[in-house]
């Protein structure tokens, strides 16, 4: 894999929050990010030195791509692999396309954990209603009805409590494969972010407890995580096991669910970073965006030191006016605010806060004092992007 330096160009493919925090992350390591959406108004092509828009599932711009960069990334695993094949050799696409292949099919993903031995929520496949029937009869209530494809949305799932919610899911169905997902009953959801280089080497990060929404909007992360260290180490190994097995350099993350009774399920692994990790930069140093970056470019990778606890809120279009209150009166928060374009859901993020202390429980003091962020554990179905 090539070295890039400053002042090379990184392609980068997808837009969203995610590829305009990936391209500020580019611009500060000294890169000329190119950035490549389906839309002429995506907020990353504003940070971008070179914006490119058109068709994702024509070739042409994936080429005009190509020709201008370095080294290409993408920032949206929901992709078109077959589109990636003409850029996939390790040197220009060092991501690869192989782990895509698991994270975008939800049956190959689990078939992957089970390869592994690893603990996931009771599932089966279904196409019709008869095959609902008859499966939940070992999943049981509630169980979650997801697309086998993934990417299209928490509208695509549907939860169902009961026999009538069952029989009300006949419209679900439309000729596609699903999976049928036991609701996992959890105290806590974990996630891990890991970096792989182009030696092999998996770089494990520490353990951040995420809080989301019912319709599943991250709405804090926490570092760190609030479990034993027993699940800790057993976290870390899935990660590295995970890394060790899937043909990849960059960041990548493992998500679990953990039930009041200590019970560990692997719910998903995924590549690239996310905004769920964005705590990891004020409690280590490092941004989850830099650190793929600093993979993908063959520039060393820091080793994971936690120096103080953090809690990071999402500031929604509900929170904003009072988080924007809380710039001038909090001088030790760390804010963050992303473009906005058009009209957003209420619990949409639009930025986020971090609050950091040497003793966890203080940040989470700190965070409920303010009364707008509720750092607490529900229990209800949630549904994953």
């Amino acid at each position: 894999m090539s070295f890039i330096a400053p002042n090379q160009t990184i392609g980068i493919i997808g837009g969203g929050i995610d590829s305009y925090t990936l391209t500020l992350a580019a611009r500060q390591m000294g890169l000329h990010p190119a950035v490549l959406t389906a839309t002429a108004n995506d907020p990353a092509l504003a940070a971008a030195d070179f914006a490119l828009f058109g068709d994702l599932s024509n070739p042409l711009p994936f080429s005009d791509l190509a020709d201008m960069s370095q080294v290409i990334v993408y920032a949206d695993e929901n992709i078109n692999t077959d589109l990636l094949k003409g850029i996939s050799d390790h040197d220009r696409l060092p991501q690869g396309i192989d782990i895509l292949s698991i994270t975008q099919d939800r049956y190959m993903e689990k078939v992957f954990f089970e390869d592994q031995n690893l603990n996931t929520a009771p599932y089966a496949m279904v196409v019709n209603l008869d095959d609902v029937r008859r499966e939940i009869e070992s999943i049981g209530y509630p169980a979650v009805l997801k697309p086998t494809q993934k990417g299209l949305g928490p509208k695509k799932q549907r939860i169902l409590y009961n026999e009538n919610d069952l029989e009300a899911a006949a419209d679900y169905f439309d000729g596609a494969t699903a999976i049928l997902e036991s609701w996992v009953p959890k105290a806590r959801e974990l996630s891990v972010l890991a970096v792989k280089t182009a030696d092999g080497a998996v770089t494990v990060y520490p353990t951040i407890e995420n809080m989301y929404s019912p319709a599943h909007q991250l709405q804090a992360s926490i570092m760190p995580a609030r479990i034993d260290a027993a699940t800790n180490h057993e976290i870390r190994r899935i990660a590295r096991l995970l890394g060790d097995k899937v043909h990849y350099v960059g960041v990548f993350g493992v998500t679990y669910f953990l039930t009041a009774a200590g019970v560990l399920y692997v719910a998903r692994l995924f590549p690239g970073p996310r905004g769920s990790a964005n705590v990891l930069e004020y409690t280590t140093g490092y941004s989850p965006y830099e650190l793929h970056l600093r993979a993908v470019c063959d520039w060393s990778i820091p080793e994971p030191k936690l120096d103080r606890a953090g809690v990071t809120v999402t500031i929604s279009p509900n929170t904003l006016a009072k988080a924007i209150e809380l710039i001038r009166t909090q001088p030790n928060t760390h804010f963050s605010f992303y473009p906005q374009r058009g009209d957003l859901a209420p619990d949409a993020p639009v930025g986020f806060a971090s609050f950091t202390a040497w003793e966890l429980e203080n940040v989470i003091a700190r965070v409920e004092a303010l009364g707008i962020w509720h750092i607490q554990d529900k229990e209800k179905p949630t549904t994953d992007d």
